[in-house]
């Protein structure tokens, strides 16, 4: 694992914690663009080592939710996993610790719940841009993705739990109380 000296995990949830609380705590309609807005501002004060850090932490976070449970998830609930995570990432530590070890209690969550109602659009929990802030303060003179693989090394990790996520029988099974908000 790599040392990360500039942007340490509590460095990295700082910044969060910062962009979260100038969005508004809350997930209201507007809170996915106030977030970006908010975080792209903390964002353009760190130096390009800095970014990167930032970028490789947000990787890693990416990486321990690689699981069919939480892709199935995100699809179902928000149509795109890996922005559904940044988008539980931005909800907080606390938010994205307890999803990651157990997406279905998800289902408990009053945002999943008002997605689920349709009382707030699912955008809201997946601010796809942030995936994109980092690279595009970076720069465009450096090969960017190569030096972020180069920070994180491998972000895959193996999962012990091999199902189609994109099944829907497979999602009742494994994700119980999600399929039976979003899967008719």
């Amino acid at each position: 694992m790599t040392d990360f000296v500039a942007v340490d995990s509590e460095t990295f949830w700082s910044i969060i914690d910062g962009a979260r609380s100038a969005a508004g705590d809350r997930v209201t309609p507007g809170f996915a663009e106030r977030f970006t807005a908010a975080l792209r501002m903390r964002l353009a004060t760190l130096d390009k080592s800095e970014l990167l850090d930032f970028d490789a932490r947000r990787t890693e976070l990416q990486a321990r939710a690689n699981s069919p449970a939480m892709w199935a998830t995100g699809r179902i609930v928000a149509r795109f996993a890996d922005a559904f995570v940044d988008g539980l990432i931005a909800r907080g530590r606390d938010v994205y610790e307890r999803a990651v070890a157990d997406p279905d209690a998800l289902a408990e969550d009053p945002v999943v719940r008002a997605v689920a109602a349709g009382e707030l659009p699912a955008h809201e929990l997946a601010p796809r841009e942030v995936e994109d802030l980092a690279e595009e303060l970076y720069g465009e003179e450096d090969d960017y993705p190569m030096l972020l693989r180069a920070r994180t090394g491998q972000v895959a990790p193996l999962t012990t739990d091999d199902w189609d996520d994109e099944d829907d029988e497979a999602v009742r099974k494994h994700l119980p109380k999600i399929a039976a908000l979003f899967l008719s």
